[in-house]
């Protein structure tokens, strides 16, 4: 029976991806599903093969490479997002179809249609029941935030049925997530850290989306969607904290092993994670983090993640001011003094790779030209793969070198954690209200876990000093989270932060007023593994004329804050009913 649903969930998969009817809508009538759900175990297994749908996969921090945060290699040139980054994308594009898609939907329903003819206990039904509504708010959620108005349905269709369906509003999408994802807090488990299974829903993870659902939407539309205000994204922030601390969750004490599959499974790190696609090293087939998060200098990693300078200038000095206000920050040694978040998930020239056996780490440096560097910034053993903004993001890398193999990498995404919640509280709140003891608190548990300063009324009186120190704080806490694109489009900033030049490692110089001064053209560079005072002058390529040009990103239309409706879509409506986003058309 168990291989004849895993058949079945492949049939509806395939179902999923056909782009013959805009709804991925088939005739299930030739299909016998009732043969399919007889017992509990096939109603577990048919939930579970569907856990992919719920989840973001790894392919979310790649929108960074639509934002301001990682830089393009021009001699990719084909990498992910890069026509969102270079505002070349059109409904015809196939990185705009990414979140497009009802077959996880109809799948849902199939579900609640067979469910209801299976024994089991009540425990086990709300536990399944609020899975498949966190799957119907989840899809719908992320279909809103890319493309804010498409088509809700509400059960398993017909072809004919399905071909006369238009796009809902967005007012109606977001309340059919909001709904859904109601329903699923109220029937999920309420379980501690210690007693969930990893990787599965729980009450907790559920207030988490209903939060983040919220926060965007009320940013994104300033409170014009009924139900979505600030006061109502505080609120859920608040209510998922609260469940949080009841059952044992909280900050961990290590920032870096968050993101290091060798950590993750240790209790401490478990008791901040809320919900994460995990991977394991038993049935390792996840080769992002130990391939393209990886330095080159591996052997086997292609870095693909590459910081820019604007994310590597995000990092505070130690004494919790910007480098162009800090008495701390030398620009002639501009790593150090700085937030010691950038030292763990950013190699800069200087920075020690720090790896899971620590006789094998070295020193990191993108300046040095020796040819047996294949991390140099000019190396030329391969373009494609060279670290062309000097600075690679290992923030998800396995730092396992004993699994050097490409697709054995075995580090979990982590899709929601509590120091994220408690950056949503912060955010909402002070928009509601303006800022309070408790938003400085929030904000100051996240900062002092990483040796940062506390904030407080003093070093930060108002809503608009709040506001953009929360906005910094999601960047170097949440980087590479797959976080930015989304956050750049609800504050409604890309003009601002991504229509610009993007150039290769530039290190600036400051007036005593913070105004910036000149480039510098060298810059000292740490060389010794255990002494911290052995340093090299390095040369930065074209330093001195603020970098060489790696791409130029374009944000100048109103409609880039929406994607437009794939058109494959919008053909496969035989009847014509599904129309494109007026900004698209």
């Amino acid at each position: 029976m168990r291989k004849r649903i895993y058949f079945f969930i492949a049939v509806l998969s395939l179902l999923a991806m056909s782009c013959k009817k805009y709804l991925d809508r088939t005739d299930l009538s030739h299909l016998t599903v009732d043969d399919y759900f007889k017992t509990e175990a096939d109603i577990d297994a048919f939930v579970n093969g569907l856990y992919g749908a719920m989840v973001p996969g790894w392919g979310s921090p790649n929108l960074d490479f639509a934002t301001d945060l990682n830089a393009l290699n021009p001699a990719r040139g084909d990498f992910a997002n890069t026509d969102i980054s270079l505002g070349t994308f059109s409904p015809t594009s196939s990185s705009i179809a990414q979140f497009w898609g009802y077959g996880a939907i109809r799948n849902a329903y199939v579900y609640f249609d067979q469910v209801k003819n299976v024994q089991m206990s009540n425990d086990k039904l709300n536990l399944y029941n609020g899975s498949m509504n966190y799957l119907l708010a989840y899809r719908y959620f992320v279909m809103f935030r890319a493309y804010e108005s498409v088509p809700v349905v509400n059960n398993v269709l017909t072809p004919d049925e399905a071909d006369r369906i238009p796009a809902s509003s967005k007012e109606d999408v977001f309340s059919e997530a909001l709904k859904r994802i109601n329903e699923a807090i109220q029937q999920l488990p309420s379980l501690s850290p210690a007693e969930r299974v990893r990787g599965r829903l729980t009450k907790l993870s559920a207030m988490t989306l209903k939060a983040d659902m919220l926060l965007y939407a009320a940013s994104r539309f300033n409170g014009a969607i009924a139900g979505a205000t600030w006061p109502d994204a505080a609120d859920a922030a608040a209510a998922a904290i609260a469940e949080a601390d009841d059952k044992g969750y909280g900050l961990a004490g290590s920032y870096i092993n968050l993101f290091t599959g060798a950590h993750q499974t240790e209790a401490d790190i478990q008791k901040e994670i809320i919900l994460e696609q995990v991977r394991l090293p038993e049935i390792a087939t996840n080769s992002v983090s130990n391939y393209d998060w990886s330095p080159r200098a591996t052997g086997f990693g292609i870095a693909s993640y590459l910081a820019t300078q604007e994310l590597v200038d995000m990092y505070e000095c130690t004494d919790g001011k910007p480098i162009n206000k800090s008495v701390l920050y030398d620009p002639s040694r501009p790593f150090k003094n700085r937030d010691p978040r950038l030292s763990a998930s950013i190699l800069f020239p200087g920075n020690i790779v720090n790896t899971i056996d620590p006789s094998k780490n070295w020193v990191f440096n993108s300046l040095d030209p020796s040819p047996a560097n294949n991390d140099y910034i000019l190396a030329s053993f391969n373009p494609r793969d060279r670290s062309v903004s000097g600075y690679i993001n290992i923030k998800y890398w396995d730092k396992d070198l004993g699994s050097q193999t490409i697709g054995m990498g075995y580090t979990s995404f982590v899709v929601y954690r509590y120091a994220e919640l408690l950056l949503m509280y912060a955010e909402a709140k002070n928009e509601a209200s303006g800022p309070d003891l408790t938003v400085y608190n929030a904000i100051s548990k996240v900062r002092q876990r990483s040796g940062m300063p506390l904030v407080n009324a003093l070093s930060h009186p108002t809503r608009e000093d709040v506001r953009a120190l929360i906005r910094n704080e999601r960047v170097v806490e949440l980087q590479g989270e797959g976080k930015r694109y989304w956050d750049v489009r609800r504050w409604g900033i890309g003009e601002q932060v991504q229509n610009k030049p993007f150039k290769s490692m530039h290190i600036s110089r400051f007036n005593i007023d913070g105004s910036f001064n000149s480039y510098m053209d060298k810059i000292w560079v740490g060389t010794s593994l255990t002494d911290p005072g052995q340093e090299a002058s390095f040369t930065i390529p074209d330093g001195s004329t603020g970098g060489r040009l790696m791409t130029t990103g374009v944000f100048t239309e109103p409609k880039f804050y929406v994607w437009p409706i794939p058109q494959s879509a919008i053909t496969s409506s035989t009847s014509g009913i599904l129309k494109q986003n007026p900004l698209w058309q």
